[in-house]
């Protein structure tokens, strides 16, 4: 009976009219997809305008957010340009770099480099030490010209005469010594010190020379023939620092005493006084090349800016974290060159007092440095037994 009821659905449903199936609508297709297409297969339809319309709103649409994507990028690595110059800038501004590679290194010294001085030309750097030496070398290949034995006690001061043709001394055995750097001939010796000289500086005339002492005075005295012209008495302790202004009418000298003092070279008469701090003393000094300013540095490991016409301080450069032994100003008056303790060279931004520099080529303490005469290049001199010539990059 079951069999027999299948059999008559069976019969019913076959008796319905068949339905006639669409095909399904085909996806669009870009062109590159339709050339891999089989070439058996029927032609895709042809799209309705209203479709194609849709199409060309939708390729608009795709070519804003294109657009747009573009602009985005672009942005951000503008972004990340002005960010890279930023944080390169604010690197510069706080000393967080370390530059220079020694250009040429002097050993022959064999003793710790306490004073060190170019030649107006360029040519040559000279180099005291304290094997009681000093050497007169090419700065260009660092050979020996002249060495210089007269001295029976550590030369702790050197300075060429504006002219370049001789070279004054001053050591530990009380004396200064005036001599020539091509043949190292004596022309004069001063002995009026009772002391240590540590210090000394040529007159921009030529014509005399300061220099500063541990029996606390700085004493003028004329270069070729050795005669007192002042004897400067102002200090209460060791004169560690001397400089001549540009101009020639007044001194500038620094001491244990924690005094700057600005006289005038003829007279004597004090026209400053300045306390570099309470207790810290004054080892380095040097006049801007204008001479409208002096800078300073000692004990506390700061180099202090003062104005020389309106007397009063105008910056403190720090930075470094151990004693300042050495000042140079650059010849163009940008910049301030410091040796110190802590076994770097700090090159300062004059006006603004910004580290543009630091060289770590020393393994000791910087007693000494000096500018070259076109301001490229700086020579400093150590208690790692080294006189090192490196280029400033600025």
């Amino acid at each position: 009976m079951l069999r027999d009821n299948y059999r008559q659905m069976d019969e019913a449903l076959n008796a319905l009219p068949r339905a006639t199936m669409k095909p399904f609508p085909r996806l669009l297709v870009q062109p590159q997809a339709r050339e891999g297409e089989n070439k058996g297969e029927p032609p895709l339809p042809t799209q309705p305008p209203a479709a194609a319309g849709s199409r060309q709103r939708h390729g608009h649409k795709h070519t804003k957010l294109s657009n747009r994507r573009q602009m985005v990028l672009s942005t951000t690595l503008m972004i990340g340009m002005v960010a890279i110059l930023v944080l390169g800038l604010l690197n510069i501004l706080t000393g967080n770099h370390t530059s220079g590679t020694a250009q040429l290194t002097f050993r022959l010294q064999n003793d710790y480099v306490s004073a060190i001085a170019w030649s107006p030309d360029g040519q040559f750097v000279a180099t005291g030490s304290w094997n009681h030496s000093v050497m007169i070398w090419d700065a260009h290949t660092g050979a020996v010209i002249t060495t210089y034995k007269d001295h029976s006690e550590p030369v702790d001061a050197l300075a060429w005469s504006p002219n370049g043709q001789f070279i004054a001394s001053g050591s530990w055995d009380h004396t200064v010594r005036v001599w020539q750097p091509s043949t190292g001939r004596t022309v004069q010796v001063y002995t009026g010190h009772n002391s240590e000289v540590s210090s000394l500086a040529w007159s921009p005339n030529g014509q005399f020379i300061a220099s500063g002492s541990w029996d606390h005075t700085v004493q003028v005295w004329q270069a070729f023939t050795g005669r007192t012209v002042q004897v400067y008495t102002g200090h209460q302790e060791f004169v560690d620092a001397v400089a001549w202004s540009p101009d020639g009418t007044e001194i500038a000298s620094g001491g244990r005493d924690s005094k700057v003092m600005i006289w005038n070279a003829s007279s004597g008469i004090t026209r400053l006084i300045y306390t570099y701090t309470i207790s810290d003393p004054v080892d380095a000094l040097a006049w801007s090349p204008d001479g409208k300013e002096i800078a300073f540095g000692g004990r506390n490991s700061q180099v202090q800016v003062y104005s020389t016409r309106i007397e009063k301080l105008l910056l403190v450069y720090r930075g470094h974290t151990q004693d300042i032994d050495a000042l140079a100003w650059s010849p163009n008056g940008k910049y301030v060159a410091s040796g110190s303790w802590d076994h770097t060279v700090r090159i300062w931004d004059a006006k603004s007092g910004a580290t543009a520099f630091i060289y770590e080529g020393h393994t000791d303490l910087v007693d000494a440095l000096t500018w070259s005469p076109d301001g490229k290049q700086i020579a400093s001199g150590s208690w790692d037994r080294t006189a090192q010539i490196w280029s400033t990059g600025l």
